[in-house]
């Protein structure tokens, strides 16, 4: 299952989704203005870019999770 990280701007929700050729079960909560994990080619994805509640994040996006104070070196002042 390939997922693609967006930022969510629609309203508070939840989806469970059947992905992949195995029909596996993804559920995902949705809320404004939070990073969500959805399968570009999944149905429910197209519409929500269609209603403009879905924006792509940059890829790098999705390999720097961690935050400035995780990667500081202890001790270090911020």
């Amino acid at each position: 299952m390939n997922l693609t990280r967006y930022i969510y701007t629609g309203p508070q929700s939840a989806a469970s989704l059947r992905v992949g050729a195995t029909r596996q079960l993804l559920e995902v909560q949705l809320h404004t203005g939070e990073s969500v994990e959805l399968p570009a080619d999944h149905e429910y994805t197209k519409v929500l870019l269609e209603l403009k509640h879905l924006q792509a994040l940059p890829v790098e996006a999705k390999a720097s999770s961690k935050s400035a104070a995780e990667t500081a070196p202890k001790g270090a002042k911020s």
